[in-house]
């Protein structure tokens, strides 16, 4: 080492530099007064120095040598810059926009909880509807099965179908799986099947929940009540008949991991800011109110169907008449009522029938 980098070298140590950063400065050609000239971003870019240490390095130079050098320059190594305060203006309008954002923040959670009981009582009211049609085509046909005059049995098949056609609107508008037919075919042939029992006396079928033998509560026992033959069902024969069979085939292992992987919660976020926590909460329940929101009001569930009134008035000014026949099928369809119910709305809307005819109009237009 010549004298020239031996005296920068001394001269930084005594000024606090550590050794590496002074023998980098050394090695690199440069003096005490050419320091004095460069900037942060110089020494950063040119010398490879880190830019909390070439800030610190400037600092002591300007300062001149000190005994406290040293312990400035570590300071300002590993202290960070300090921060100006808030002023009293901008922590004002911090607080209000944080109390804006906090009022939005409760208007967006208040409409997402409205669009969900909305979304919710139009399914239920569908739902609802859907039931009480599947019950009565289950009704008509066990009647069309019974019946033995044509003209009883023209009827049904005519409920039938306008009775379909209203299941397959609300199938529909549920967006369920399968077609109508199949939830007839399980309320009317399966269900019956799993929920009802024979007597092996007499072959009479009797309901389960009114015909258990209470003295054989323990081994789910039922009773004829027409022939008083007391038996039990075939499923609970066979679980007791493999309980006897090999009484310790079910085990309880209490320290066996569950078969499916139980995933942990995640651990709380510590010293997360207010504001992220709003805002991240803002930006979650606000796009999810507006969706619901958007697509509670383009469903079909409430707004896809007409009013009887505008229904009358529409199909009125299109036709001038109204027949059963012809605007049975697109009277249920539009506005959701019973077929059954077709010429008693007729009636409310104060039409007049024409037996002749068989058409419904106003009375001033006869």
């Amino acid at each position: 080492m010549n004298m020239a980098k031996k005296d920068t070298y001394l001269a930084l140590l005594r000024r606090g530099v550590d050794e590496t950063t002074a023998m980098t400065l050394a090695d690199s050609g440069l003096k005490i007064g050419d320091l004095k000239k460069l900037d942060k971003d110089q020494l950063v870019q040119n010398y490879g120095l880190k830019a909390e240490i070439a800030r610190s390095v400037l600092e002591v130079i300007q300062s001149g040598t000190t005994q406290s050098g040293k312990e400035r320059y570590l300071s300002n190594v590993l202290s960070s810059e300090v921060k100006k305060p808030m002023d009293k203006i901008e922590e004002q309008r911090f607080k209000r926009q944080q109390k804006d954002i906090l009022l939005e923040l409760q208007e967006q959670q208040e409409r997402l909880k409205l669009a969900k009981v909305e979304q919710f009582r139009s399914q239920k009211v569908v739902m609802n509807r859907l039931g009480k049609t599947i019950e009565l085509i289950v009704k008509l046909e066990n009647n069309f099965d019974d019946e033995s005059k044509e003209e009883q049995r023209s009827k049904i098949r005519d409920q039938l179908e306008t009775r379909g056609l209203e299941a397959a609107r609300d199938h529909e508008l549920l967006e369920l799986e399968g077609t109508p037919q199949d939830i007839v075919d399980f309320r009317r042939k399966i269900v019956p099947s799993l929920c009802f029992h024979s007597c092996p006396e007499c072959g009479e079928e009797m309901d389960p929940r009114s015909n258990v033998n209470v003295e054989t509560m323990d081994n789910f026992g039922f009773m004829c009540w027409d022939c008083g033959a007391s038996f039990t069902s075939p499923m609970a024969d066979v679980v007791e008949s493999r309980m006897d069979v090999k009484k310790d085939w079910i085990k309880i292992d209490a320290s066996k991991k569950p078969r499916s992987k139980v995933i942990r919660p995640p651990k709380a976020v510590e010293n997360a800011s207010v504001q992220d926590l709003i805002a991240a909460d803002l930006a979650a329940t606000g796009a999810s109110a507006d969706t619901i929101a958007a697509a509670v009001e383009e469903s079909n569930l409430n707004s896809g169907l007409m009013s009887i009134n505008e229904w009358i008035d529409q199909t009125l000014a299109v036709k001038g008449y109204i027949q059963a026949q012809e605007d049975r099928e697109d009277f249920i369809i539009a506005t959701g009522a019973g077929a059954t119910k077709f010429n008693k709305w007729m009636k409310k809307a104060g039409l007049a029938f024409n037996k002749q005819t068989g058409r419904w109009t106003r009375w001033e237009d006869r």
